[in-house]
């Protein structure tokens, strides 16, 4: 029996629980709107950090120190957590939960081009690996069955999502030098996120309408809210036990999680293909080379 140290072991287990979560919300979509997804599940996670946050540390009301979180709360998950729930019923995950986990990129890119930071060798070839990637998952969309005419444009949301996600890494990096506590900084990060959720619900009637969600996706998108919340739990675990080098690359093995659970619950709706396999693999690659880069 292979004895993993902790940091590995939580590591694991978000790259896991954030899998899942895909993957339900995947189940739930099928019937109901990604905008409903998006309420549950954000809702879950603030009462869920909230609870954590409250029972380990003595929390203290801070905006000032909060800035940073409530400013990527806006962003992300909110908008990103949309584009690639869309993308889940658009495309599926075996496509959405590769792309959007090319993030990383998105903040190497950034980096390069506002603060003039370089790039090694190594993170060269994750960059090229990364985008080659995601070639071939954007030309395994050319496939015969389940109207792939549509999925080029598709494949944009989680794109974006990508986009969204890098970006507020950069806040929330700054965040976390002001809150020690990762558990509040994410609580806080969530409950802005939740804040404008219902913002939109108040501005758009059509968008309250997308509420009415059958039972069983209400499950689901419940489900996928607490995996994602002890996803981020574990993470802060990992983190805690263990360095960033060890512990990031593993998370990003998220998409190989997916495909197995996908393989087992989604087989007939999700893509399957040397292309897709192999487009996810690269991308993984990718982003651990570019992960240990940083």
């Amino acid at each position: 029996m292979i004895d993993l140290p902790l940091p590995i072991l939580f590591a694991l287990g978000t790259a896991f629980a954030f899998a899942t979560s895909s993957v339900l919300v995947r189940f739930g979509v099928e019937r109901s709107t990604p905008m409903a997804a998006l309420a549950v599940t954000v809702t879950v996670n603030v009462v869920v950090l909230w609870t954590i946050s409250l029972a380990r540390y003595d929390v203290t009301v801070d905006l000032w120190a909060w800035r940073y979180f409530i400013l990527a709360g806006i962003f992300a998950p909110v908008l990103g957590r949309l584009c690639n729930y869309v993308g889940l019923e658009r495309v599926g995950v075996n496509l959405t939960l590769p792309i959007s986990n090319s993030n990383p990129l998105v903040v190497v890119i950034l980096a390069i081009v506002f603060l003039g930071e370089s790039l090694s060798v190594r993170g060269q070839f994750g960059a090229v690996a990364t985008i080659v990637g995601g070639i071939l998952l954007a030309s395994a969309t050319r496939g015969e069955d389940r109207e792939m005419a549509i999925r080029y444009r598709d494949l944009l949301f989680p794109v974006a999502g990508a986009v969204i996600y890098g970006t507020v890494q950069l806040f929330r990096k700054a965040g976390t030098d002001l809150v020690p506590a990762p558990a509040v900084g994410a609580a806080v990060n969530l409950t802005t996120s939740l804040i404008v959720v219902m913002l939109i619900l108040a501005a758009v009637p059509s968008q309250r309408a997308q509420l009415a969600i059958p039972r069983n996706d209400l499950l689901y998108f419940s489900l996928s809210g607490i995996a994602s919340s002890l996803g981020l739990v574990s993470l802060y675990a990992a983190l805690h036990s263990g360095n960033v080098v060890m512990v990031t690359p593993i998370l990003n093995a998220t998409p190989l999680f997916a495909l197995g659970l996908t393989y087992a619950f989604l087989r007939e709706h999700e893509p399957f293909s040397v292309q897709v396999l192999t487009g996810t693999v690269s991308i993984v690659i990718g982003v651990v080379l570019l992960a240990l880069t940083a």
